[in-house]
């Protein structure tokens, strides 16, 4: 006997232990442990909007960045055929300053695999 899918439930549980996870930050005052702080936060707010339902803002596959934390961001969504999942991807920069280089930009990228709900036929 198989235990029944519930998708709310999915969706509780993976808010609950992503916000648990993705709550963490990296500390640091070097320049790459800033970009990895922002890349954090890009993230949580990415996958964050996914788990809720609300991506119409993150503008998917319109090839329009959005602006997260004041960074833009470009986010690409798609499944393949047979799969039960939908792929999300984003990529773009994060604008850092030091005395030495000056500014320079550290591309940023993630990934988020979300679950299809099973199909009621």
């Amino acid at each position: 006997m198989s235990v029944p899918y519930n998708f709310y439930l999915s969706l509780l549980l993976e808010s609950v232990i992503l916000d648990l996870i993705l709550n963490y930050t990296i500390t640091g005052e070097s320049r790459m442990g800033y970009v990895a702080d922002q890349e954090a936060r890009v993230e949580r707010a990415v996958i964050h909007a996914i788990v809720t339902g609300d991506t119409a803002w993150l503008r998917p596959n319109s090839g329009q960045p959005v602006m997260i934390g004041g960074h833009n961001i470009s986010v690409q969504c798609h499944d393949e055929r047979g799969d039960d999942y939908l792929v999300w991807e984003w990529h773009g920069h994060v604008m850092t300053y030091d005395e030495e280089n000056g500014y320079s930009l550290e591309y940023i990228f993630g990934n988020f695999f979300e679950r299809i709900p099973e199909r009621q036929e």
